[in-house]
């Protein structure tokens, strides 16, 4: 499996991220066995991401995440969390974002951590309500975590890129990310190509691409819609039954009904299903260091490491999605 370097950072990292959250819900109430031997594949496969949160499972995620990673004596993988505010801790943003650092280094069993990104979304004002940071907001924040790195508890730091895309670039350009979470699938491709303005999704302003040129890396979520590109609406029992889009449609239904869009690679035989599309519409962007997939069994995992190792899309197949996109 192709290793991407992560923006400046001295990350090398698989360009598929194993996604610990809870859409999928494997690392947050899967079987133990079936978690320990995800992972195994996974690193033997090549996969070196981990990609957790504290607020997935209420820390559940973490604590399997690393338990394992400790089980298997693997001390050469990347890991990554994040810290999210709410409620009444926005009136200490400071102290709230060091001690979930401090918990999630204990929920993880970890000395250090590679990277810690914000999970608030960013706008150009502060809203409670929705969890979104302003750009004044994101200060204190980036103070902890230089803080934090100073003091050897983390390695770098980044933020998540869904939110007010002004706002999200602003970010890029008042702080200097280490790497940003972006919204990347077929349904909204916004983050990584230039789209009319009449696209019928949220338009992130290629953010994927202004944050490579920046050499802030790009860290790819959503890449099979949260399920909808699957083409089903059936979940797996351990997934989170309802999931909201983000970026796409109103609905996950209507995001399923979209997936039809793309028929034609299957038909024409660029690829047998769509989650293969998707995995491998994510991997053949240059620009996106490296690419999450969420999963609820290990079957599901081996099948997303079958796709990405046929490897990119052609660019025949690229050119028609784009014909589709524009055609809408």
């Amino acid at each position: 499996m192709r290793n991407n370097r992560l923006g400046n950072t001295e990350l090398n990292i698989s360009e598929l991220g194993f996604g610990c959250g809870a859409v999928g819900g494997l690392m947050v109430l899967g079987e133990h066995k079936e978690m320990f031997d995800a992972i195994e594949y996974a690193i033997d496969s090549g996969v070196n991401y981990f990609d957790t949160a504290r607020v997935y499972g209420d820390g559940l995620s973490e604590i399997h995440t690393g338990a394992i990673l400790r089980e298997l004596r693997r001390t050469d993988l990347i890991v990554g969390t994040k810290v999210r505010v709410s409620g009444s801790e926005f009136e200490d943003i400071s102290n709230t974002v060091s001690d979930q650092i401090d918990n999630s280094l204990r929920r993880l069993g970890l000395d250090t951590i590679d990277i810690v990104y914000t999970h608030n979304r960013i706008g150009s004002e502060r809203n409670v309500s929705s969890g979104t940071f302003s750009l004044e907001d994101l200060s204190p924040v980036v103070e902890v975590f230089e803080a934090a790195v100073k003091a050897g508890k983390i390695k770098y730091w980044g933020f998540n890129g869904l939110g007010e895309t002004g706002a999200i670039k602003e970010s890029l350009n008042r702080y200097s990310p280490s790497a940003i979470h972006t919204c990347y699938n077929l349904l909204n491709p916004t983050s990584g190509y230039d789209l009319p303005p009449s696209f019928s999704y949220q338009n992130f302003e290629q953010l994927m691409n202004v944050a490579s040129d920046k050499g802030i890396g790009t860290v790819g979520i959503r890449i099979l819609a949260g399920g909808a590109l699957s083409g089903s609406v059936e979940r797996h029992p351990i997934a989170q039954q309802n999931v909201d889009p983000i970026s796409t449609s109103n609905t996950f239904q209507e995001d399923v009904n979209r997936t039809s869009d793309f028929q034609f690679l299957i038909t024409e035989g660029f690829v047998e299903n769509f989650v293969e599309a998707s995995v491998r519409f994510a991997i053949s962007n240059n620009n996106l260091d490296t690419s999450l997939i969420g999963l609820s069994n290990f079957d599901q995992l081996k099948q997303a490491i079958q796709y990405v190792n046929r490897g990119p899309l052609s660019q025949e197949a690229i050119d028609k999605i784009s014909d589709t996109w524009t055609s809408k």
